[in-house]
């Protein structure tokens, strides 16, 4: 099957006012995987994460940003492993500054870009293309946007948060 999620990662903000943004609440209950529909977790690098797996709420939505936005920063990943498409944003104050998205079904090397990029982009970008040029049997350009929210936002979607205790999720309802 496959992942499919988004993880939305919000710098200045306290996280009661993310989940009120975002429609959830605490429940106080903790799990050790991202397994639940939405979970929440404080990230190393001081922003606090929203981890969905809740189909209804996946697809990235320019609401959904500009309200989690407001007065903050964000950056946001969506993977979706069973059709290999990713993409990455970067908002801030309600604003949309940046994106970058891959789609294996219009092209293996497909990546579109919009707004002022981040620095980081570029040297990642650079060598997944590189590895794409030498391997057409696996997609390389959709781990561009992945690594791009890993290098800004602290994590990937199917890793573990650095540091973080054995039950570092908190469910949201």
């Amino acid at each position: 099957m496959g992942f499919r999620v988004q993880l939305i990662a919000v710098t200045g903000k306290e996280p009661s006012a993310i989940q009120r943004d975002f429609g959830v609440a605490a429940t106080g209950q903790y799990e050790e995987i991202a397994e639940s529909p939405v979970v929440g977790a404080p990230l190393p690098n001081g922003a606090y994460l929203l981890y969905i797996n809740d189909p209804d709420q996946i697809l990235p939505n320019d609401q959904v940003f500009a309200r989690l936005s407001k007065g903050a920063s964000l950056v946001a990943c969506y993977a979706n492993e069973t059709v290999m498409n990713s993409y990455a944003c970067g908002w801030a104050n309600g604003v949309a500054r940046w994106s970058v998205f891959h789609d294996a079904q219009q092209n293996i090397k497909h990546l579109e870009t919009s707004g002022v990029l981040p620095p980081e982009l570029q040297p990642i970008r650079d060598r997944l293309f590189a590895q794409q040029d030498l391997d057409d049997d696996a997609d390389y350009v959709f781990n561009v946007p992945i690594e791009l929210f890993a290098a800004l936002g602290g994590i990937r979607y199917d890793q573990d948060i650095p540091g973080a205790g054995p039950e570092p999720w908190e469910i949201l309802e």
